[in-house]
């Protein structure tokens, strides 16, 4: 069963917030080994994957079902993630940086197989596969 673009966004927000407020909650368990930062920057980057997928479904819900989200979102996302992780402990920041770019990634090969777009040139375009002409 899959989630419209309105309901996505509240889900995906509640989340995102539930899993701040757990690393607030655990925040010296985060802070008590080497382990624990890093496990507390894998926390962060769900919460960019949980924030990215909130604006990105309100923008489909505004602006139509072929919107896409931008480097805007994805920074707008990526920063508030750090930033939730830097409030646990530097290092989390810096491997929350990392999962993210990971987790963007995945979301992006995934949308890429789910969906067919093509690669994005250094344009910024699109470039879909015309395949063979039939004669």
């Amino acid at each position: 069963m899959t989630l419209n673009e309105s309901a996505s966004a509240v889900v995906s927000l509640v989340f995102a917030v539930l899993t701040f407020s757990s690393m607030q909650i655990f925040k010296l368990q985060f802070q008590s080994s080497q382990g624990g930062t890093i496990l507390g920057g894998l926390t962060g980057s769900l919460i960019f994957v949980f924030l990215l997928t909130t604006l990105n479904n309100l923008e489909r819900v505004i602006f139509g079902k072929g919107f896409q989200a931008k480097w805007f979102e994805v920074g707008l996302s990526l920063v508030m993630a750090v930033m939730a992780s830097a409030a646990v402990h530097r290092v989390s920041a810096s491997t929350c940086f990392l999962f993210s770019l990971g987790m963007l990634y995945g979301m992006a090969k995934i949308a890429q197989d789910a969906y067919g777009l093509g690669s994005v040139g250094s344009s910024g375009h699109a470039h879909h596969d015309k395949g063979k002409k039939k004669k």
